[in-house]
């Protein structure tokens, strides 16, 4: 069979297809055409933009409903971010904490400055401040406690407690505690010099402090070098991982340290390094 034998149509045929193209014609221009036979009528929203308020209320209503009672001293994170705090600023929030401080009413709150004014105003009925304790540390006059039958008494800062520490003029009990962490840290005060690396005390009055302190050397506590391990210099302040596995590192190669002074051939420990160390460091028991 030729190809030609495909397009060739008997009169029945013919009819058939010119009438189902006729069909297809009309109902293309039907649809293209139906809309302009249509009635335009406008949607009335004037009933659905008279809920709007309604609504915006309601869900006002229920975030109200999530708010609940807290102190903000012991709210745990989760807390927090119910009650619309981010994780950045929940960061921010926890060590601007970790510097002691204690919240008591809405002016301590926006000392962080990751409390904003408007978050304050949102939870405001909500929170609930703990009450500030007179402490009967503080009944007593610092006079009282300095004095003994008229005689000055000077404090040790490598002992003193608290009392103690609060008897020093310019010293509060916040920045008693700062003073007590940071000697534990260290291992003891050898200098005055060091009081400024403490938080909140680098504008410390230091001749006047010096009046009433002394500093006893023989207490502070040192370090070992040929005994010590990683984890136990890298936990003082003026060491860093590095530097303190240096230092392992040097001794196992080398062998044992004979002289203090040896640590000053390992390249992470330059002199100024060196004068800080030196006195919280000896080479046996």
């Amino acid at each position: 069979m030729s190809f030609k034998n495909y397009f060739e149509f008997n009169k029945k045929e013919r009819n058939g297809i010119l009438l189902l193209s006729f069909i297809l014609m009309i109902t293309i221009v039907y649809y293209n055409s139906m809309h302009l036979f249509q009635e335009k009528t406008e949607t009335d929203f004037s009933e659905f933009e008279s809920l709007i308020p309604v609504v915006e209320e309601k869900l006002d209503e229920n975030k109200k409903d999530s708010l609940f009672s807290f102190n903000p001293n012991t709210l745990d994170d989760k807390g927090w971010v119910l009650l619309g705090l981010s994780q950045k600023q929940l960061s921010i929030f926890r060590n601007y904490q970790k510097s002691g401080v204690v919240f008591y009413n809405k002016e301590d709150l926006k000392k962080c400055f990751a409390i904003s004014e408007e978050f304050i105003n949102k939870v405001s009925d909500f929170i609930t401040f703990p009450k500030k304790e007179i402490s009967s540390k503080k009944e007593f006059k610092k006079e009282e406690i300095k004095k003994k039958n008229n005689v000055l008494i000077m404090v040790d800062l490598n002992s003193a407690d608290s009392i103690g520490l609060i008897s020093i003029s310019g010293i509060g009990p916040f920045y008693a505690k700062q003073i007590i962490k940071y000697r534990n840290d260290l291992g003891g005060f050898f200098s005055y010099s060091q009081f400024s690396e403490i938080w909140g005390l680098d504008k410390l009055n230091i001749k006047m402090f010096s009046r009433q302190t002394y500093i006893d050397s023989t207490k502070v506590q040192k370090i070992n070098l040929n005994a010590t391990e990683v984890k136990a210099l890298w936990n003082h302040p003026y060491l860093n991982y590095k530097q303190a596995n240096s230092i392992v590192n040097y001794r196992s190669q080398h062998g044992n340290f004979k002289e203090i002074t040896d640590i000053q051939k390992i390249v992470l420990i330059d002199s100024q390094l060196f004068r800080k160390i030196a006195p919280y460091l000896k080479i046996h028991d």
